[in-house]
Parts: structure tokens; sequence; C-alpha cells
């Protein structure tokens, strides 16, 4: 049997993103562009971190991957 890991990060993905979004308005209802980016980042994370376990070199990988994304789209 194999999961399907891209509905799994699709549903990481999108519930990262609806927690993140609730997270940057709970003290707020403005806040800035920058942190509604970073709580929706970390939610993201905690989503797919209650789901997969990765070996270190791997999370290194992925991360760094997420940080040449990030540059891109500056």
């Amino acid at each position: 049997m194999r999961a399907k890991i891209r509905k799994i990060l699709e549903e990481c993905i999108e519930n990262g993103l609806q927690y993140g979004m609730m997270r940057a308005h709970k003290h707020t209802d403005t806040p800035g562009h920058d942190y509604i980016i970073d709580q929706m980042e970390n939610a993201i994370w905690l989503e797919i971190d209650e789901r997969f376990d990765f070996d270190r070199d791997l999370c290194d990988e992925v991360v760094e991957g997420f940080d040449h994304l990030e540059k891109r789209s500056y």
C-alpha cells in the first residue's frame, strides 16, 4: 500500500493556509502582510509535521526548496 503523497500535502497546505489566516487575525483585524505569511507558513509546517516523519537531511532539502521558492516570489 502506498500513500497518495500529493493529496496529503494538498490537505496539509489547505488546512495550514486556513489555520494560519485565522491565527494572523487572532489579535487584530488588520495584521501586516509579512505576519500573515509567517503565520500561514508556520501552520503549513505544523500540518506537514503532524503527518510525516522526516530524516534530518530530507527536511533540510524541503526547507531549502521553500526558501528558494520564497525568494523567487518577491
